[in-house]
């Protein structure tokens, strides 16, 4: 028994010792994440002779305990954020299978670590072992001068130079007050029905909108995971756009970046009003596709991804035509997002009103290899799924594959565009980027501390000749706007509304990439607590 309360202390504190090499803590902070939860579990490990059932009734600690391994393996740093326990209710079956197959040595460590010791107290409790009475009082008194060091580390580090927080800095701490925070958000999301209810844009057309008339057709894409890094009309030095590179309408965005790398986060910004500065009025407003409704369009939201319970699944529930196309797929199969451009395609034909269209793909998600057909597997070697750094040049070609099948797929609804002879717009970005070991570390995205390849997002916007002709001035701002700062979160709403001839109070024409009046943002990031942190 002895013995299996020493190893209990020992892996309950592996997170610890992890964070304070990962985070580079200074010494203060990290002599009371060590010390102070040590301390605590020690003191809770000898609450009485019963061992077996102080360690299963630590099982939450445990759990968080492994989660966080596997968290540091994934993405080397960091604690498990707000984000990560909301990913967990809102994150579909065949992306965590996707996800877990690639974590393995982290899944191994986690078992290797705790089964045994979980098994090991349910042995003491069936067999009735105790701690000896003195051996109990004996910890519990060296648990208590643990704790003390501990504090004491805790105030000298608040008071340094830069001041340690214990829902910042010290775990489990940390942990469980963003799991708090976590469940307060699942709270609200579950009650959006509520809050937003009776919102309005108090949306119309603007009465001299030439193209209104002949029944105007405005595409919104969403990509998933695709940063700007990898397009070579954004300047890769491998040509994966060679259809956007040469595409007569299209103005691209060098300076594009998302407020988020989060995909329940990001794409909700991209289709409302909301931005990371306030965020949290997400909960009383509808989205864009409201906006269209209210000024006489037909609108249809057709996606590539399953449904979650997040903000996706209730903005894209707003419109006219809702459409989850994975739900007519068995659970695990591969639909690429080509299938998005025949339901476009087919909403296109029949629509006698002007249009607003969202396709939100699947784009570069990891797996990568499975996002492409192989007839687009044009960077070999492509075959490697496995998540290792030495996997990279593998990787990264699958991942390139995904962006050459994207711009193919841009060029198929472009063509299906010009073919109505109709006032057409079509604007493109991604939700996020992505990590993908570039510094031979870091991989995916989500991380609680974002990488520029997280944030940096194509941003690409295409008009018909017959809109162009009619919207000079919205084509010559596009232009001269190309170069300059964008923020989609902030830009999107605003420019597509603009762009379609919507009048709302919402629209500020300074936010907007296709107006004369546009100012370049500040960069912010919304952070895992959902604060907007600018970015320099």
């Amino acid at each position: 028994m002895k013995k299996l309360f020493l190893i209990f202390l020992v892996v309950i504190m592996v997170p610890n010792v992890l964070l304070v090499l990962s985070e580079h803590q200074d010494f203060w902070t990290a002599a009371c994440n060590l010390l102070l939860p040590l301390g605590l579990y020690w003191l809770a490990a000898s609450s009485c002779s019963k061992l077996g059932r102080s360690i299963w009734l630590m099982f939450p600690f445990i759990f968080m305990a492994a989660f966080q391994i596997v968290l540091t393996r994934l993405f080397g740093q960091s604690i498990i954020g707000v984000d990560m326990f909301l990913n967990v209710v809102t994150t579909n079956m065949s992306e965590i299978n996707e996800l877990l197959g690639n974590l393995i040595p982290a899944v191994a460590m986690v078992f290797i670590l705790y089964i045994p010791v979980l098994v090991m107290a349910c042995l003491a409790m069936r067999r009735r072992r105790r701690l000896d009475a003195s051996f109990v009082k004996q910890q519990r008194r060296m648990a208590m001068v643990c704790i003390g060091f501990g504090i004491a580390c805790g105030i000298v580090a608040h008071n340094s130079r830069k001041p340690m927080r214990l829902i910042d800095d010290i775990f489990p701490v940390n942990v469980s007050y963003n799991l708090c925070l976590a469940v307060e958000r699942y709270w609200k999301s579950e009650h959006y029905a509520a809050t937003s209810k009776g919102f309005t844009f108090h949306a119309k057309p603007i009465s001299n909108t030439p193209h209104r008339g002949a029944g105007g057709l405005f595409v919104l894409v969403i990509g998933e995971t695709a940063r700007a890094a990898n397009f070579g009309v954004l300047g890769y030095e491998r040509n994966t756009t060679p259809k956007l590179s040469k595409m007569e309408g299209l103005t691209a965005f060098g300076k594009a970046y998302s407020e988020s790398n989060t995909t329940h986060k990001s794409v909700p910004m991209l289709l409302s009003a909301v931005s990371s500065v306030d965020f949290d009025s997400l909960y009383r407003q509808r989205s864009i596709i409201t906006a269209f409704r209210e000024a006489g369009f037909r609108t249809a939201f057709f996606s590539n991804q399953r449904r979650n319970g997040s903000f996706i699944d209730f903005f894209g529930e707003e419109a006219d035509v809702c459409k989850f196309i994975k739900d007519d797929a068995p659970t695990g199969q591969d639909v690429l997002d080509g299938r998005l451009i025949d339901y476009a395609q087919r909403e296109i034909a029949q629509s006698r009103q002007p249009l607003f269209v969202v396709l939100h793909c699947y784009g570069s998600h990891f797996n990568y290899r499975e996002r492409y057909p192989r007839s687009f597997a044009r960077y070999q070697p492509d075959d490697a799924m496995e998540a290792k750094s030495e996997n990279r040049h593998n990787l990264l070609n699958a991942y390139d594959n995904t962006i050459l099948y994207t711009d193919y797929m841009l060029d198929r609804l472009v063509s299906v565009l010009r073919s109505t002879g109709k006032e057409a717009v079509m604007l493109y970005t991604s939700d996020h980027g992505e990590d993908i070991y570039d510094d031979g570390k870091h991989f995916l995205h989500a991380s609680i501390v974002p990488s520029d390849y997280q944030l940096h997002v194509p941003l690409f916007v295409w008009t018909s000749q017959s809109y162009a002709a009619s919207h000079v001035k919205v084509v010559e701002a596009l232009k001269r706007n190309s170069t300059a700062n964008v923020s989609t979160s902030l830009s999107l709403f605003h420019t597509m509304l603009q762009m379609a001839g919507v009048a709302t109070p919402a629209l500020v024409p300074s936010h907007s990439v296709a107006d004369s009046l546009y100012v370049s943002p500040r960069r912010y990031f919304i952070n895992d607590r959902n604060e907007a942190v600018q970015l320099h």
